[in-house]
């Protein structure tokens, strides 16, 4: 009997529960956005810059401020604990399939309106109409079914609430309508690759540090999966092969 995963989204699980094992020191690792540091109230010198960056790009013109936002597949929490900080919402929850993921986003911050629990993105714990706002970063690519997670975001939305979501993709495969079946008005879609190529070139010898600080065995694979440059995924985006987008939607009112 095999002992391999037995969907995409088992193997996400794995995946991140054995990168928390044996690299707890980052609390974020999106492939990040690199724009001019003068329309970005990160600082240049922030360690996880182009990451927190990509969170601040994807909640473009969406007010948080005394709003409750969930945020699907939060990883170690270090980009919800920058929007909750930041923009005020009055509720922030992560949920993420991944346990080890929340156990060390729970150990690492601390606000009064965030909190951090396990959930699968597919099928959200949560009553119909319960938050403002969604996020989701970078991570609709591992899920088993991806119509179900934008139904289920839909779901939980209230009336005129918006989806901020962000994420890689085969060059042919376009979400929008996937999107729209779901209900989503589609308020605006931006391709983004050139400048999540400029942030790995620019974040490239910080990933390879933390991939060089894991066992042998596994250093060759995570090259491939954090982007360092001349790896798989950093080659895959400068060829063209996958492309990255964000996106900017509504549940309409009526």
């Amino acid at each position: 009997m095999s002992d391999s995963p037995a969907t995409r989204a088992d193997a996400a699980r794995a995946h991140y529960d054995q990168a928390a094992a044996s690299a707890p020191d980052f609390s974020l690792m999106n492939y990040g956005y690199c724009a001019p540091s003068d329309d970005s109230v990160v600082a240049d010198g922030a360690p996880e810059v182009y990451c927190l960056r990509l969170y601040e790009h994807a909640v473009r013109d969406t007010v948080l401020n005394g709003r409750d936002v969930l945020e699907i597949s939060c990883g170690r929490g270090g980009g919800a604990a920058f929007l909750a900080k930041t923009f005020g919402p009055r509720r922030y929850v992560g949920v993420d399939v991944s346990a080890e993921n929340i156990r060390i986003a729970t150990a690492l911050h601390h606000a009064g309106n965030l909190e951090f629990g396990v959930g699968n993105a597919e099928s959200l714990e949560f009553a119909d109409a319960s938050f403002d706002v969604a996020v989701n970063i970078e991570a609709s690519h591992l899920y088993d079914d991806r119509k179900a997670f934008f139904d289920e975001v839909f779901r939980v939305l209230r009336p005129g609430g918006r989806f901020c979501y962000v994420d890689g993709c085969w060059k042919d495969d376009d979400c929008t309508a996937d999107l729209a079946g779901a209900g989503f008005a589609l308020l605006e879609r931006r391709n983004i690759t050139a400048n999540v190529l400029e942030a790995l070139r620019r974040d490239s010898p910080r990933r390879e540090a933390i991939v060089d600080a894991m066992p042998a065995e596994m250093r060759e694979q995570y090259r491939d999966w954090s982007g360092v440059v001349g790896y798989r995924a950093f080659s895959r985006f400068e060829s063209g092969e996958t492309l990255y987008f964000s996106h900017l939607l509504e549940r309409p009112r009526g």
